[in-house]
Formats: structure tokens, C-alpha cells, sequence
């Protein structure tokens, strides 16, 4: 496997997390026509795209999480409130 592919594959896993090419072109501070170019190993993919596109997940993830203990505790409310 050439040693652009894991990287290439990060990226493209990451713009379906994200929900779009557009997402993850907006994180990296380029247009998507870049992002193709990185996706389809036009440009290479570097060290910092990687570490952006981490840290874009890392916050996603963080406010997800978040999110979701919020919807639990309204759940909880719920449950107690009908007791």
C-alpha cells in the first residue's frame, strides 16, 4: 500500500463523519476542488492536514458526547417526573 493511501482513506473517512467534503475543506481552510486533489493524490496530504482533521473529530466527538448526556438527562427528568 503506497503511503499516501492511509491518508488519503483518513481523509475521506473523516469528510463522512464530518458530513461532507465541504466540512472538512472548511477545517483545513481550503476550497473542495483542494480537498479532491489531496483525496484523489493530485497534492500530497500532510502532517498538519492530519492533525487538523483530528483535532476537527476531537471537537465533534467532545460536543456529541455532550449532546448526548444532555438528551439522557431529559430522559432521566422525564422517568422521575412520572413517578
Amino acid at each position: 500500500m503506497p503511503i499516501e493511501m492511509p491518508r488519503m482513506m483518513g481523509l475521506q473517512t473523516a469528510y463522512e463523519i464530518l458530513g461532507g467534503k465541504k466540512a472538512l475543506a472548511d477545517a483545513l481552510g481550503v476550497c473542495v476542488r483542494s480537498l479532491n486533489h489531496k483525496l484523489n493524490a493530485d497534492r500530497g496530504v500532510s502532517n498538519l492536514d492530519l492533525f487538523v482533521t483530528a483535532k476537527t473529530l476531537e471537537t465533534r466527538g467532545t460536543k456529541m458526547l455532550e449532546h448526548a448526556a444532555k438528551l439522557r438527562a431529559v430522559l432521566a427528568d422525564n422517568q422521575v417526573a412520572r413517578r
